[in-house]
């Protein structure tokens, strides 16, 4: 799935990260609207979006949490336990969706160590997530 048909943009972008690659700072890793995301990190929420040269923000908070298989509305913890925007709060919820475990992927381990058989996967990877 591509990251555009996971978040349900229509405008094209790609993805500059804020990692460097092969010991470079300036050659940062590119990922275009057309294709899978890149590992979400706890620094994800650093990544910026261009397209032709024209700046197209940053992602949602959402945004990282659906391209790491969480719903949407996933009710992220707060610094403080409220559902106030504090100063730092980006930051604190991008490493909490960085270090999470992709509920997909943990679904698809479980059901393969439990032997589960694809059917019944495919079934509960369908259900809405209740939380």
């Amino acid at each position: 799935m591509t990251m555009q048909e996971a978040l349900g943009r229509t405008e094209p972008f790609e993805v500059i990260s804020n990692y460097g690659t092969g010991g470079d700072p300036k050659a940062r890793g590119r990922r275009r609207y057309d294709e899978p995301s890149a590992t979400v990190t706890g620094k994800a929420s650093r990544n910026k979006l261009t397209w032709d040269g024209k700046d197209r923000g940053v992602f949602t908070l959402p945004e990282l949490g659906v391209l790491q298989t969480f719903p949407r509305d996933y009710p992220w913890r707060r610094v403080n336990g409220d559902d106030v925007d504090t100063p730092g709060v980006r930051s604190v919820i991008a490493q909490q969706i960085g270090n999470a475990v992709p509920p997909r992927l943990g679904m698809h381990v479980l059901a393969s160590a439990l032997n589960v058989p694809r059917e019944d996967l495919e079934a509960a990877l369908k259900l809405r997530y209740h939380y």
